[in-house]
């Protein structure tokens, strides 16, 4: 039974299956009859952020309490939704809602697996769950504790029970990895450890070698700049593993090496990710976006691979069809539209945004794009959320909604990231238009603004200068101690919102596709995604599928073209292995 059928059974309330083949799973593994991979690949499906599975796990740990598989299920579950909650950003673009919702399920995800971890006699697949969790919330080891082989408790006992276990050793080196706290000396320790200890076999070594040299290759790349180091490193781990050319990929896409050689690597990649089911990683869709025409030939098995996974679940899968569709029309890849949709029905941010850009830039009808705008709004969506207030009449008409609500789409545009709506949700608690009430909503008034109101306004403010938002450093700037007081801060005169449309255009308008300009950005600059699935479904493997990348400093240039794209001045022209930015030449009356 694979991870859609167990999903779906979940999702249908047909518990009794479900609970038997895993506990029967758990019990095979227990008695040495699989392998770690299969039993790791089965729960790995429920580390989804799939809203849909609520009422299914509910009804599922009330008949079956005091067990073990659904247990250390949730704990998967609560893990995945973490990671939704937070999104693909480095960690100063978080939102004050994703880091809220992270922490949260994290506490979660933790609390689950260690109970679980009691239920049963070798809770390996709670020991990753842990393991994981542990990731996401950084290093905490020294250099001296990995010498010392101090290591903490999802480790040591999942080693105790499993000597060996390649799947939790790749989950420690991750841990140990630099741009999470570690270093490439803890790392290097690490794995001479675990290759003097005897207890992995030949081609498991190799694999712990192979992530090793692909992790010094991330660093090198996304947080050092030294593309050279990258590059060589990447060499290295794709000679040792196939699967690892993934990277190697990357990694000459960084560096603006030939298409040759970048066709190499995806060669060597496509059989290796087919051959272990595994599923891309969100830079893997940075590198295809950033191709040129030498990837045609390549396009119809990279779809393959994308179509398989997104209708096995994974939305990442989805999103990054989705994106090839917008960054690159003349590719001719088939509509994405079908698994986004359903990865949106299952609460997935991202698909939800995309799906919005798809109907905003082909020929959906007005009424269908602010649906798709609204429903990824109520998905939290940052940006979505301040496209609903920034043009609420319009979506007030068309969806009954209360004028109250407006402050709401702010408020959660705020809270979501988006920094021009915290620089508004700033300027209007500043002028006392309103305030956020201790039940965490936001509701107009007309009063001098309250010493809450001016704290929360400033806080915004720093979180959004942090990313460099303009117009929030210059109000910081001019900002005098006084303005952060109750009895001293003056009340600033509101203004009104100018509207932003997702797309300047109309539906009349006959100029060139225009692609959305967080794409553009993203080609400016060099990073598709910071945080990315990489999930290895060999019995090998189960890798965190958090990577934080160091976002790079805009350049003040980049910032300017990067904000002429988005106000329609220019528009991207793509050719051979590059894009350039042309004028746009209005349209005649």
């Amino acid at each position: 039974m694979n991870g859609p059928s167990l999903l779906n059974l979940l999702r249908n309330g047909d518990i009794e299956p479900l609970h038997a083949h895993l506990t029967d799973l758990q019990a095979q593994f227990e008695a040495g009859q699989i392998s770690e991979g299969d039993l790791l690949r089965a729960f790995r499906a429920f580390q989804t952020s799939d809203l849909t599975l609520g009422e299914g796990f509910q009804k599922w740990t009330e008949a079956h309490p005091g067990t073990y598989a659904p247990h250390v299920a949730l704990a998967g579950w609560f893990l995945g939704r973490g990671w939704e909650a937070r999104g693909g950003h480095t960690s100063n673009r978080v939102s004050d809602q994703g880091w809220r919702s992270l922490d949260h399920f994290l506490t979660q995800a933790d609390g689950c697996a260690r109970h679980a971890a009691t239920l049963t006699d070798n809770p390996l697949a709670a020991w990753n769950v842990i393991g994981l969790a542990s990731n996401t919330r950084g290093c905490q080891l020294s250099l001296h504790d990995v010498q010392n082989q101090q290591y903490p408790d999802w480790f040591t006992r999942a080693v105790q029970d499993n000597p060996g276990t390649l799947a939790l050793r790749r989950v420690m080196l991750l841990h140990l990895r630099t741009e999470w706290g570690g270093g490439e000396e803890h790392m290097l320790t690490f794995v001479r450890q675990q290759q003097d200890a005897g207890l992995l076999g030949q081609s498991d070594i190799q694999r712990l070698w192979a992530a090793f040299h692909s992790h010094v290759a991330h660093h090198a790349q996304h947080f050092s700049q030294d593309h050279a180091l990258a590059v060589e490193r990447a060499r290295i781990a794709a000679e040792l593993d196939p699967l690892q050319s993934e990277q190697l990929l990357i990694a000459l896409t960084g560096a603006n090496a030939s298409p040759s050689e970048r066709l190499d690597a995806l060669r060597r990649y496509l059989p290796a990710a087919q051959q272990e089911n595994s599923v891309p990683s969100g830079n893997f869709g940075w590198a295809v976006l950033k191709a040129g025409d030498w990837i045609k030939p390549e396009l119809p098995r990279i779809t393959a691979l994308l179509a398989s996974a997104a209708q096995d679940g994974d939305a990442d899968s989805a999103v990054l069809l989705g994106h090839m569709q917008l960054v690159h029309p003349a590719w001719g890849t088939q509509s994405a539209r079908a698994v986004l949709e359903i990865a949106r029905d299952q609460g997935h941010t991202a698909a939800a945004e995309t799906l919005a850009y798809l109907s905003e830039h082909t020929s959906a009808p007005v009424e269908q794009r602010r649906a798709d705008i609204l429903k990824a709004a109520d998905l939290l969506s940052g940006e979505m959320s301040w496209h609903v207030y920034q043009q609420f009449p319009e979506f007030q008409r068309q969806f009954n909604l209360e004028p109250r609500q407006r402050f709401k789409y702010l408020h959660r545009a705020a809270d979501g990231g988006e920094n021009d709506a915290r620089f508004e949700l700033a300027r209007q608690l500043r002028a006392g238009n309103v305030e956020l009430g201790e039940d965490g909503v936001l509701r107009p008034v007309d009063t001098q603004p309250i010493q809450a109101s001016l704290e929360y306004a400033r806080h915004l403010l720093e979180r959004a200068a942090m990313t460099d938002h303009g117009p929030s450093r210059k109000a910081l700037k001019s900002a005098q101690e006084k303005d952060w007081q109750e009895v001293t801060a003056r009340r600033l005169k509101s203004k009104a919102v100018r509207a932003r449309q997702l797309t300047p255009k109309d539906e009349t308008d006959s100029r060139p596709f225009r692609v959305p300009w967080f794409l553009i950005a993203a080609l400016i600059f060099g990073v598709f995604r910071a945080c990315s699935h990489m999930n290895d479904s060999s019995t090998a493997a189960l890798l965190d599928p958090v990577q934080r990348i160091e976002q790079r400093e805009v350049s003040a240039e980049q910032q300017r073209l990067i904000e002429r794209v988005a106000a329609g001045e220019l528009q991207p022209v793509f050719e051979k292995d590059g894009v350039h930015f042309e004028p746009v030449t209005p349209k005649s009356p």
